[in-house]
């Protein structure tokens, strides 16, 4: 029986529309989606968790109401070209329980995500309740 990859201690947290979310949930949880940002620390990060057999994980807020975590999943791959990103998500599923970005520690700053954060990337440390 293969061993299921630990998480990085490591994740992304960004914002999408729910609508995209819930088309890639319909269809089967995995999906590609394109960022107008190049996630250059994000990818780096990633190739070190996937060199140690880790996985990393990215949360998703509503792009239009930030208030709150809807979904996460698995990052499988990130693509740069430019200052664009595409990233592929595998295993995408929403949240079981309510959970806020508010909860999220910054990698950069390791303080909390601020109520008024509206960037839509940003690295924070792996919370407890993706343990």
């Amino acid at each position: 029986m293969a061993k299921t990859p630990a998480f990085s201690t490591h994740c992304i947290y960004t914002i999408l529309r729910a609508d995209k979310l819930d088309a890639a949930v319909s269809k089967g949880g995995t999906a590609e989606f394109e960022e107008s940002r190049a996630w250059v620390t994000g990818l780096q990060l990633l190739k070190n968790a996937q060199s140690e057999g880790q996985e990393m994980a990215i949360l998703f807020g509503d792009a239009a109401d930030c208030s709150e975590l809807i979904y996460w999943g698995v990052l499988v791959a990130i693509k740069i070209k430019d200052e664009t990103t595409k990233y592929t998500v595998k295993q995408l599923k929403q949240f079981a329980k309510a959970h806020t970005p508010q909860e999220l520690v910054l990698r950069s700053t390791k303080k909390h995500i601020a109520p008024s954060f509206i960037r839509p990337y940003a690295i924070c440390l792996r919370p407890d309740f993706l343990a």
